[in-house]
């Protein structure tokens, strides 16, 4: 499992929110479920419901700050595929990233 990718952090934050997720750090980084990634939020064996969304997106925000309006943008559905909202992690840390990397060119440009 990819670390940078924010997909550790969703499965951390899961785990924190469910007792039947697991997370093993490793070497290598490991789930149980081992599919979790393909499963809903509200599957029995993930056992996450809608009131429950709102836990998991204030654990993912304390593991992902610099992102945190965007997960506030994840709805509260417990249908939701894991993946998809691994992906819009991925995504918004990728956003994240360009948008400092352009701040950052632009401030080096500006003390020329």
């Amino acid at each position: 499992m990819a670390t940078d990718d924010g997909r550790l952090k969703v499965a951390l934050a899961i785990a924190a929110t469910t007792d039947l997720v697991t997370v093993n750090l490793g070497p290598p980084a490991a789930v149980d479920p081992k599919d979790l990634f393909i499963r809903t939020f509200n599957d029995p064996a993930i056992g996450i419901d809608n009131e429950q969304m709102r836990d998991f997106k204030e654990r993912l925000k304390i593991f992902l700050p610099k992102i945190a309006s965007d997960i506030d943008q994840i709805p509260e559905n417990s249908n939701l595929i894991i993946e998809d909202v691994a992906e819009l992690v991925r995504l918004a840390l990728l956003n994240q990233a360009a948008n400092h990397a352009f701040a950052s060119h632009i401030n080096a440009m500006n003390m020329k």
